[in-house]
Order: structure tokens, then sequence, then C-alpha cells
């Protein structure tokens, strides 16, 4: 009898794809062409681009010539977190459920790491300095309430000259639910 040897499965792809969906920090997240795995699981490469400054133009030398600097810079991430889940062969092939791990994986994920990454992720934000947090409960509030104060907020923001590409509304699905009937 010969051997049968299957390869193993790699699902870290799918897995990937199950964190964005249940993440809702994910677009603050960089995009993967830049970021580069680091020779650990604690660290990333991130790159560090300088370019050389602007020079005067003349029409017999035509532009200065300028210089770019590429290289990578290393990051340990400043949490570490996981968990291993141990699901015996032989009872899952007797239950008939071949994708016990996958699925298992992607629950972990929706449940469990997307929900603790994007709290780690919004605490990490509104520590650093200069950022302002306002706790403010709309238990009671009404569509007008949260568009008063959804205004009051975009008119700071207007003042300061940010970007309105660039702003990103975190809202509940009940107070996004009482703006939409207000617009309605």
């Amino acid at each position: 009898m010969s051997n049968s040897i299957a390869y193993t499965k790699n699902y870290t792809s799918i897995l990937d794809a199950v964190y964005q969906r249940a993440s809702v920090s994910g677009c603050l997240t960089s995009g993967r062409r830049m970021v580069r795995a680091g020779r650990n699981a604690k660290e990333i490469l991130i790159p560090k681009i300088e370019v050389s400054g602007l020079g005067d133009y003349t029409r017999n030398v035509g532009y200065k010539t300028g210089a770019i600097t590429y290289e990578f810079e290393t990051k340990t991430f400043n949490y570490d977190r996981g968990i291993r889940l141990f699901a015996d062969v032989m009872d899952i092939e007797e239950a008939g459920v071949l994708d016990c791990f996958v699925e298992a994986g992607a629950e972990l994920q929706r449940t469990q790491v997307a929900p603790e990454a994007d709290a780690f992720t919004f605490a990490q934000i509104a520590g650093h300095t200069g950022v302002t947090t306002v706790s403010e409960s709309y238990a009671s509030a009404d569509a007008e309430d949260v568009l008063e104060d959804l205004r009051t907020v975009t008119s700071a923001m207007d003042e300061d000259q940010v970007s309105t590409g660039r702003r990103i509304l975190f809202i509940t699905p009940t107070l996004k639910g009482m703006l939409d009937d207000l617009c309605a």
C-alpha cells in the first residue's frame, strides 16, 4: 500500500477576510502594500520615505535632480494576545465536520479578535496627546440632538481645516437610523 500524505492547508487569507469584515476600525489600517511582516509575529516593517526638497528651475539646466531614500523601520507591537485552540482530529473526522478549524477560526475572529482589536485601537487613539474625548449618552436623545452634536463637531473640524475626504464617522446603527429617518 502506498503512502497518502495530504498537504497542509493555509487558511490565513480566509481568516484575514473574516477579520476585515468584522472589524470596525479596519478602515484605519494602512494598506498591505506598504507594511511588511517582520522577522517574528510581534513586529512589522514600516517604510520610511524621504525625498529631497524643491530646487529652482532654469531654462538652461532644467529641473534640479532630487534623491529618494526608501528604507524600512522595524516596529514592535505594543500588545501580544493570542490563543491556541485544540480539536481532536479523529473527533472532527467522525463528526464529518472537516472545516471545523476554519469555522472555529472564523468564529474566533468575529466574536473575540475583531472586537478586542477595535477596542484597543480606539483606546490607543483616545490616549494620544491632543485628542479630546467626550463621553455623551444618547440613550434618550432624539435625531435633532444627534444632528446638532454632529454639526458642532463638523464645524470644529472645518475651522481646524481637517480635510473632508479624511473624516470617518463611527456611529451606532440605532443613531444612524435616527438620522436616516430625519433625512427621509
